[in-house]
C-alpha cells in the first residue's frame, strides 16, 4: 500500500478520468468512421460523434471516479 498524500490521490484519479474519456472518443471515432463507411451514417450524423469532451466532463469523471476514495465505507 502505498501512502500518497491526497493531492496525489486526485492527480491519479484525473489521469484515469483522462485515459478513460480518451480511450471513450477513440471508440466513437472508430465507430463513426465504420457507420459512414457501411452508410449507415450521414456525415452530418457522424459529425457529432467527432466531437470531443470538454474540461467539465472530464473534471465530472473525475470526480465520479475519486468518489470511491473519499467514501469511508
Amino acid at each position: 500500500m502505498s501512502n500518497k498524500n491526497p493531492f496525489e490521490i486526485r492527480s491519479d484519479m484525473l489521469a484515469l478520468a483522462k485515459d478513460y474519456m480518451d480511450q471513450q472518443y477513440q471508440m466513437n471515432v472508430s465507430f463513426a468512421e465504420k457507420a459512414l463507411e457501411t452508410g449507415r451514417k450521414s456525415i452530418e450524423e457522424v459529425q457529432g460523434m467527432y466531437k470531443m469532451y470538454s474540461m467539465e466532463e472530464l473534471m465530472e469523471k473525475a470526480k465520479e471516479m475519486y468518489s470511491f476514495v473519499s467514501k469511508k465505507d
